[in-house]
């Protein structure tokens, strides 16, 4: 069966394929000026220490060297200037055309309003039908890439929802710009008449009318309004707005989507600024050129394997069966008074089992063979953070007097803590009192009792998997064949941190490295630090657990050393290239390779695979393992296939575009590809496969929870110096 991309082959209809242009030597002032002038029909590009500038009929705006270049030798220019008559094309049609990175199209039609038979026609709000296009060289061939999603809009200004009586303050709002952007100002701090008071990002502060600021299109106004409207059937609506958002983006309207705007472009082509007409062909059937990759293998008790982690567990149990120095784990329960007895039965299935259940019949204890956990319940006398600080103390100053230390904390929180500010969030406080004493915690929501038995099966499942691994047990390793003396896998993640707009921090994390069979290894200075920072943490880190490795590991002179990084950048700078370098200068009595390896959820690009078009969920989504070569540096891969999908509206999945920086000393992308989805498959998070690698997604999560926990009053980065930053804390 056929299996495509929504990348569409580009031909010019002459043979010769050249272009003239008016090349000046770059001068960034002169670019700019040359660029804003929109009112002229040239097309401005930079190449080098050039500006090229594009005409239509031969005549300039300035004088400069006129130079000719062949198109067919010069792809990168050809797909530039095919995505140039994309635009203008579109924009002489009348259409509000946004971008270039890639170009953005809004449907003006009012069947593609997703919310007109949910809410209606007249709603502030609209959920809108979006293209994106971009051009691509993929397998030598440049290509147009066109992409299908929605996005949220917002057609009425403040006035209006001032006349509707909806609350501004506080919310964030926008202005139009002359070319369509919608630009944000700021939120809104008083509103006085007709007049809104807005503080800006940068301290200042505006008047502006109502009638001439738009709310920002956020999923907090959004859902705020329509509670506003809707009341107590807020949740409903939201649910039906969610599963119509979903099934738009099912593999088969979205390939009938695409397929319908490239028709159109075929049917009038695209013209280059000088008036070449650039031909549009179908896509090509790649299922010859994918590969598929196999299940990983993973490793448990006395060596036993199996490419199922159930299966191995049933087996074998877990990889430190024998060497785990937790059982009979000493564990303490905090929960409110008023839930004291539903939680206790909660924990008693947790740790004993379901009997009912597929895979949690033998609870936490018997799964991972951990022995009879010996339980205590501290309760908190409200639900904010006094009470759980009073209770959490409790429990501390017991063990203490006791002489010991528990091994496991189980935290019953509420699904509305989400909402509260750090400072006021008992998650961060249990959190931080807890790992101060060396603790590890598992959260769950009082919300997840009222699961059904099979969904609270599979919750208490994944739930235990967690607790063993922060408890410091390995559930499993991934088989290796090593051909090299060591290998390092660094990820480097990040998350966004604040309450606001203007106050939010990006936090990098950088303190995941596993070596090449699984194992998770972390150096004695975790990090999550700002990004003005994070070149030289990234050193330091690299640097002291390259040092602490290789003195356990015994390295001898003349090994090979593999250092892979993981990473969901933008793109590798030469800020973060130098710093792994200055590292590897010091280890010259070795052999040391690199590769930088980029990944990337934000891509455009789409396999859809005919023979998954009769399956009732994830039609036209290829396989779990599905990857293509897009080029010697670049692969598209797959990590959530059609069967991982759980039910019709779950969308077409996403899959990841691997690109190796040039740099690279190492650039076997087959090999790196395998690696990457390996580490999918070994999250102690879930038993089930992982849309990002471990190596990215634990990055993330330090990232996310040090800098929350940064902000509480007493924690210090040190708290995980101890045991407890040796393991996984953070899942």
């Amino acid at each position: 069966m056929p299996i495509t991309l929504n990348a569409f082959p580009l031909e010019a209809s002459n043979q010769e394929q050249e272009i003239q242009a008016c090349a000046i030597p770059y001068d960034k002032d002169r670019y700019d000026a040359l660029k804003a002038d929109e009112s002229e029909p040239y097309t401005i590009r930079r190449v080098g220490d050039d500006i090229l500038i594009f005409s239509p009929n031969g005549e300039y705006p300035v004088r400069g060297k006129i130079k000719t270049f062949d198109l067919a030798k010069n792809y990168e220019l050809f797909c530039f200037l095919a995505k140039d008559g994309v635009k203008r094309h579109l924009s002489s049609m009348g259409r509000q055309v946004s971008g270039f990175f890639p170009i953005e199209l809004l449907s003006s039609k009012k069947e593609d309003n997703l919310l007109v038979p949910i809410i209606g026609a007249d709603y502030p709000f609209q959920v809108v039908v979006k293209y994106k296009l971009d051009t691509q060289i993929i397998k030598g061939v440049p290509c147009l890439v066109i992409d299908c999603s929605t996005c949220r809009e917002v057609n009425e200004t403040c006035r209006y929802f001032l006349s509707k009586g909806f609350n501004l303050i506080d919310r964030y709002v926008v202005v139009e710009q002359i070319d369509g952007y919608k630009k944000l100002l700021g939120y809104v701090s008083a509103v006085n008449g007709d007049q809104l008071s807005v503080f800006g990002l940068d301290g200042s502060e505006h008047k502006i009318a109502s009638s001439e600021a738009y709310l920002e299109a956020s999923i907090k106004n959004f859902d705020d309004y329509i509670q506003h409207t809707h009341g107590s059937q807020k949740e409903d609506v939201v649910e039906r707005i969610r599963i119509a958002i979903s099934t738009f983006n099912g593999g088969e309207n979205k390939n009938n989507r695409i397929n319908l705007l490239k028709r159109y472009f075929q049917s009038n082509g695209i013209e280059l600024v000088d008036g070449t007409l650039i031909g549009i062909k179908d896509a090509n059937n790649i299922q010859g050129m994918c590969g598929n990759l196999e299940r990983p293998i993973f490793v448990f008790n006395d060596n036993g394997e199996a490419n199922w982690a159930e299966k191995g567990f049933t087996q074998y149990g877990p990889y430190t069966k024998r060497t785990f120095d937790r059982n009979d784990p000493s564990v303490c329960v905090i929960c409110s008074k008023h839930d004291k007895g539903i939680v206790e039965q909660f924990i008693r299935r947790f740790l004993k089992g379901m009997p009912n259940s597929k895979y949690f019949r033998s609870g936490l204890e018997g799964k991972f063979s951990i022995g009879t956990s010996r339980v205590e319940v501290f309760t908190t006398d409200s639900d904010d953070v006094d009470g759980y600080k009073a209770a959490i103390d409790r429990s501390l100053k017991q063990k203490v007097e006791e002489g010991e230390r528990w091994d496991l904390a189980l935290v019953q929180v509420r699904q509305s803590f989400k909402k509260l500010n750090v400072i006021d969030n008992p998650y961060y406080w249990g959190k931080s009192l807890f790992f101060l004493h060396q603790v590890p915690v598992q959260d769950f929501t009082i919300e997840l009792l009222d699961q059904s038995e099979y969904s609270l099966g599979y919750s208490l499942n994944n739930m235990a998997l967690a607790c063993y691994a922060k408890m410091g047990g390995v559930p499993w390793l991934l088989k290796s064949s090593p051909t090299i003396s060591h290998e390092l896998v660094v990820g480097i993640g990040s998350a966004n941190i604040g309450n606001g707009r203007g106050n939010n921090q990006r936090i990098m994390g950088i303190t995941t490295v596993f070596s090449g069979d699984g194992s998770y290894i972390v150096s004695s200075t975790s990090k999550a630090v700002a990004p003005d920072a994070y070149c030289d943490a990234l050193s330091t880190i690299l640097d002291e657990t390259i040092a602490k490795i290789r003195k356990r590991m015994n390295w001898q002179k003349g090994d090979t050393i593999r250092l892979v990084f993981h990473a969901s950048v933008k793109k590798f700078n030469k800020d973060e290239i130098q710093a792994v370098r200055s590292v590897i200068d010091k280890y010259r009595d070795y052999h040391v390779e690199y590769a930088f390896l980029k990944i990337s959820e934000n891509h455009g690009l789409h396999m859809f695979d005919a023979a998954t078009a009769s399956k009732d969920k994830g039609r036209f989504a290829p396989p779990r393992g599905k990857f293509l070569n897009l080029s010697k540096y670049e692969t598209l891969v797959y990590l959530i296939g059609q069967s991982q999908l759980k039910q019709v509206s779950d969308g077409h999945p996403r899959g990841l575009l691997l690109n190796i920086h040039r740099d690279s000393t190492f650039k076997d992308i087959k090999y790196l590809t395998t690696q990457l989805y390996n580490f999918s498959s070994h999250s102690w998070r879930s038993y089930f496969p992982n849309p990002m690698p471990v190596t990215i997604s634990y990055s993330d999560l330090i990232a996310r929870n040090l800098g929350w926990l940064n902000q509480l009053p007493g924690w210090s980065d040190s708290i995980m110096i101890g045991k407890i930053g040796q393991s996984q804390w953070f899942l």
